[in-house]
C-alpha cells in the first residue's frame, strides 16, 4: 500500500510534519525502547486517515493499544499548538483586497474574505457522563459542532472546535474570534453562511423568499460563492476518513484537538475536480421550514439591499 493510501500524505508532507513536531515530541531518554518521532507521527497519520480502532493501528506498528493512544494525543497536542501559524486571517489592506478579487472572480460578489459553515464529527462509544444530552445534536447523535471559515484558495482561515453538537452554528459564531475580530474593526469586508446564521453587516446570508431578478441572482451568487467551503468539508472528510461515519471512538477533548489539527494539517487544498462541485441551484436545506425565519437588524438589511442592487438583471 503506497504513503499516499495509508497515510493521506506524500513523502514531503510526511517529512514536513516530522521536522515540525519532533522538538515537541520527541523522547527525553533511549530507555524502553523509545519510539521516534517519524514513527508517532505516522502511527498517528494512519489512525486519522483511515478511521480505524486503536488495536488496528497497534497491529499495523507492532506496538500496544495504549502506546497507540497516548502516541496520537501527544502528535494532536503537539500540532494544536502550531494552530496560529498555520491558520490565519487576512491581515493587511493587501490581504484583503485579494481575497476580494479572489471571491469576486467566482461569481461577482463583492467585498466577500471567507466563507463559513458549520460541520459535526460524531462521536462514538466513548463516556460522556452527566453531560451527555449537550453533545446530542438534531438527528439525534453525539457530536461535536465544528466551525470552519476558508477563503476563495480553500485555504482554512478559521476554525472552531470545542462546542458540543447540541450548539447552534450562530452562536459558536457569535464566540469565536473571527466574530470579535469584525467587531472590533480589525477585519474588512463580509463572510457569506447559509441561513441558519442570523443576517449580520459583516456576514451576509441568502435571501429566504426571492421576490425579484435581482434577489434571485443575489441568491444564486451566494450560493454558488459560499459552496467552497461546502466542498472544503467535504474534501476533509475524504481525506481523514476518522472524521466519517459513526465519528471518533475517544472523549470529546481529545476529538476536539484532533479535529482541529486535521484542519490544522489540510488548510491548503487544491481547487476540485470540476465533476465534484456541487449544483449551485439546489435549495439550501436550512431556507425551509417555519423555525428559519430571516432575522437581521436594520443596518445589516440596508447593506445587503446595497448588494442585491448591483445583481442588476
Amino acid at each position: 500500500m503506497s504513503l499516499v493510501k495509508r497515510y493521506r500524505f506524500g513523502r514531503e508532507a510526511i517529512f514536513f510534519l516530522v521536522n515540525l513536531l519532533t522538538n515537541q515530541i520527541a523522547p527525553t531518554t533511549e530507555r524502553n525502547k523509545a519510539i521516534h518521532p517519524t514513527l508517532q507521527v505516522l502511527i498517528s497519520l494512519n489512525f486519522f486517515a483511515t478511521g480505524s480502532v486503536l488495536e488496528s493501528d497497534a497491529n499495523i506498528h507492532g506496538i500496544h493499544r495504549s502506546t497507540v493512544s497516548r502516541i496520537i494525543h501527544r502528535v494532536s497536542q503537539a500540532l494544536c499548538g502550531h494552530k496560529s501559524q498555520l491558520i490565519k486571517l487576512p491581515r493587511t489592506d493587501t490581504e484583503t483586497a485579494a481575497e476580494f478579487q479572489d471571491f469576486y472572480r467566482i461569481a461577482g460578489f463583492p467585498r466577500v474574505v471567507g466563507a463559513v459553515d458549520g460541520t459535526h464529527v460524531c462521536l462514538h462509544g466513548c463516556p460522556l457522563g452527566l453531560n451527555e444530552y449537550v453533545y446530542t445534536n438534531r438527528k439525534g447523535r453525539s457530536s461535536i459542532n465544528v466551525q470552519l471559515a476558508c477563503n476563495a484558495k480553500f485555504q482554512i482561515i478559521n476554525v472552531v472546535a470545542r462546542w458540543p453538537g447540541s450548539t447552534h452554528d450562530s452562536r459558536i459564531l457569535q464566540n469565536s474570534r473571527l466574530y470579535r475580530k469584525y467587531n472590533n474593526g480589525e477585519l474588512k469586508g463580509t463572510i457569506l453562511g447559509d441561513s441558519g446564521y442570523p443576517l449580520m453587516t459583516c456576514l451576509m446570508t441568502p435571501i429566504l423568499n426571492p421576490q425579484t431578478p435581482e434577489e434571485q441572482a443575489y441568491n444564486n451568487a451566494q450560493c454558488k460563492t459560499r459552496s467552497i467551503i461546502e466542498q472544503v468539508n467535504g474534501q476533509l472528510k475524504n481525506k481523514f476518513r476518522c472524521l466519517l461515519g459513526h465519528g471518533l471512538q475517544i472523549r470529546p477533548n481529545r476529538a476536539c484537538s484532533i479535529t482541529l489539527i486535521k484542519k490544522i494539517e489540510c488548510k491548503r487544498f487544491r481547487q476540485p475536480a470540476a465533476d465534484d462541485n456541487e449544483d449551485y441551484h439546489m435549495i439550501d436545506d436550512n431556507m425551509e421550514g417555519e423555525n428559519n425565519r430571516e432575522r437581521g437588524d436594520a443596518a445589516a438589511i440596508a447593506v445587503r439591499a446595497q448588494i442585491v442592487q448591483s445583481f442588476v438583471v
